[in-house]
C-alpha cells in the first residue's frame, strides 16, 4: 500500500486557506461586536430619554392637577384639562418605552389613564354649564397626592441615573466599585406600584379624547436635506472634545436627525437644514465655582457660536451642580416663548453639558406682530384687584391647539407673597394663561 504525502506547496496553500478563514472569522466577529455595541448605545439612549421625559411629564401633571383643583371658569378648566390629557398621554408613551414589563407598570399606566379621563370628564361637565362638586374637587386633590408620590419616585430614578447608580436591567451585583447601591428599573417600579396599591377607582363619563398631534417643524420647512458626511462636520463643531465622533443611528419623529457619538458626547443634527438639534455631554459637576450670571453668559455665547442668536434668557433651575437656562427668541421688545432652547451648564467649570433646540426648530419663523387693540396699561387694569402688579411686557405664547397668541405678561404678587404671571390676550382682553413663579435655592421656575 502506498501512502500519499502532501507537497510543500500544498501545505502552504492549506495554511493560507486556514489563515484566510481565521481572519475572515475575526473580521466578522469584530463587525458583529461593533454593531452590537452600537445597538446597545442606541437602546440605552432611547431608555434614558424615555425616563427623563417621564420625569418631566409627571412634574407637569402634578402642577396642572393642583391648578385644576382651584380653577373656577369653564375656559380655564378646559385649558388645564386639555394640558393634563396631553401630559398623561405623553407619560404613558414614555412609560411604554421603558423595559419594565407590562405587569410592573400596570397600576401606574392605569393611574395615568384614569387621571386623563377624569379631568376631561370634568371639562365636559363644566362646558355643559354644570358645577364641579366639592366631592370631585376632593378627588382631584387625592389624584394630586398620588401623583406627587409617583413623581418623587421617578425623580429618584433620574437622580440615580445621573449619578451612575441606576440600571435599566437586573445586575449581578447590588453595589458599585465605590460601595454605592445600584437601583434597578424593576425594583424602582415595584415601589411605584406599591404606592398605588390603594389607588381608588374613579367614576367618570366618556371615552378618551383625541390628542393633539405635533405640527411639522416650521423652521425646517423648505430646507434641503444634508448628507451624513455634512452632518458629521457640523457635529464636530459642536462637540470637539473626547475623541472622534462616529455615526450612531438615524433618529425619526417630527425632526429626523443624524446622531453621532463618542465616549463623552452625543450630538444630533437635523437632516433638513443641518441644524443642531441636541447635545448630551457625559460627566458630572463637582464643587460649584460658577455664578448664575456667568453660566447664562457662557450658554448665550455657546448658542451664538452654533448658530442660534437673538435670544433672551427667561427662567432657570440648578440641580446637582448643573444650571439649566431657558432661552427664547427675542425681537423688537417681544419675547417669543414658543421658540425655546434649553442649555445646561456645569457650574464647576462653566462647560456646556447639554442643549435641546427642538422647541425652537419646531416653532421659530419670522412673524409680524399685529397692531393690538389693547394697550399695556389697559391690560394691567384687567388684573384681579387682589393682585399687586410688579411689572409687565409684551410676549407671544403657544396655545394648546397649535396656534399662538400675542399677550401682555403681567408679573403679579399675592398678599401672601406668591408671585404669578398672568397673560392677557392683546386682542380679546381675556386671560390666556396663568403661571406660578417658584423661587428656590435651585433657581426660578414656572408652573
Amino acid at each position: 500500500m502506498s501512502s500519499k504525502t502532501i507537497s510543500r506547496r500544498g501545505k502552504i496553500r492549506i495554511i493560507l486557506y486556514l489563515t484566510a478563514i481565521i481572519l475572515s472569522l475575526a473580521v466578522f466577529c469584530t463587525v458583529q461586536t461593533v454593531r452590537a455595541n452600537r445597538y446597545q448605545r442606541e437602546s440605552d439612549l432611547i431608555k434614558q430619554r424615555a425616563l427623563i421625559a417621564l420625569d418631566e411629564y409627571m412634574n407637569n401633571i402634578s402642577v396642572n392637577l393642583e391648578k385644576t383643583a382651584y380653577a373656577s371658569t369653564p375656559t380655564m378648566l378646559s385649558k388645564l384639562s386639555t394640558e393634563l390629557w396631553k401630559e398623561t398621554s405623553g407619560a404613558k408613551n414614555s412609560l411604554a418605552a421603558l423595559p419594565a414589563g407590562e405587569e410592573a407598570i400596570d397600576s401606574t399606566y392605569k393611574f395615568l389613564s384614569q387621571t386623563g379621563e377624569f379631568v376631561m370628564a370634568l371639562e365636559r361637565k363644566s362646558a355643559a354649564g354644570k358645577t364641579i362638586t366639592d366631592s370631585e374637587r376632593e378627588q382631584l386633590k387625592d389624584l394630586l397626592e398620588y401623583c406627587n408620590t409617583v413623581t418623587e419616585k421617578v425623580e429618584a430614578m433620574c437622580f440615580d441615573l445621573q449619578n451612575g447608580s441606576f440600571s435599566f436591567e437586573s445586575t449581578d451585583t447590588d453595589l458599585l466599585d465605590d460601595g454605592r447601591d445600584i437601583s434597578t428599573l424593576g425594583e424602582s417600579f415595584d415601589d411605584v406600584e406599591q404606592s398605588l396599591s390603594d389607588f381608588p377607582s374613579l367614576i367618570y363619563d366618556g371615552p378618551f379624547s383625541d390628542h393633539l398631534e405635533n405640527a411639522q417643524p416650521k423652521m425646517l420647512k423648505g430646507e434641503s436635506e444634508i448628507t451624513r458626511k455634512q452632518a458629521l462636520e457640523k457635529a464636530k463643531e459642536i462637540c470637539k472634545d473626547g475623541g472622534e465622533l462616529e455615526y450612531s443611528f438615524e433618529e425619526g419623529g417630527n425632526i429626523p436627525a443624524y446622531v453621532f457619538q463618542n465616549e463623552n458626547c452625543t450630538v444630533a443634527i437635523t437632516k433638513q437644514g443641518g441644524y443642531p438639534l441636541y447635545m448630551l455631554n457625559s460627566g458630572y459637576a463637582g464643587e460649584i465655582q460658577t455664578e448664575y450670571d456667568e453660566a447664562v453668559k457662557a450658554a448665550a455665547q455657546y448658542l451664538e457660536k452654533i448658530g442660534y442668536s437673538s435670544l433672551k434668557e427667561s427662567y432657570y433651575y440648578t440641580q446637582d451642580g448643573v444650571c439649566t437656562v431657558n432661552f427664547a427668541a427675542y425681537r423688537d421688545g417681544i419675547i417669543y416663548y414658543p421658540d425655546l432652547i434649553k442649555v445646561s451648564v456645569n457650574l464647576e467649570n462653566g462647560e456646556i453639558m447639554s442643549f435641546d433646540a427642538a422647541g425652537y426648530l419646531s416653532n421659530h419663523y419670522e412673524r409680524e406682530a399685529p397692531k393690538t387693540a389693547l394697550s399695556e396699561s389697559e391690560a394691567r387694569e384687567i388684573i384681579n384687584s387682589s393682585l399687586e402688579i410688579v411689572d409687565s411686557r409684551p410676549c407671544l405664547i403657544p396655545t394648546d391647539y397649535g396656534t399662538e397668541k400675542y399677550c401682555y405678561e403681567i408679573h403679579c404678587k399675592t398678599d401672601n407673597g406668591q408671585e404669578i404671571l398672568v397673560y392677557i390676550d392683546r386682542e380679546s382682553g381675556e386671560e390666556a394663561d396663568l403661571l406660578l413663579l417658584l423661587y428656590s435655592d435651585g433657581g426660578v421656575l414656572t408652573k
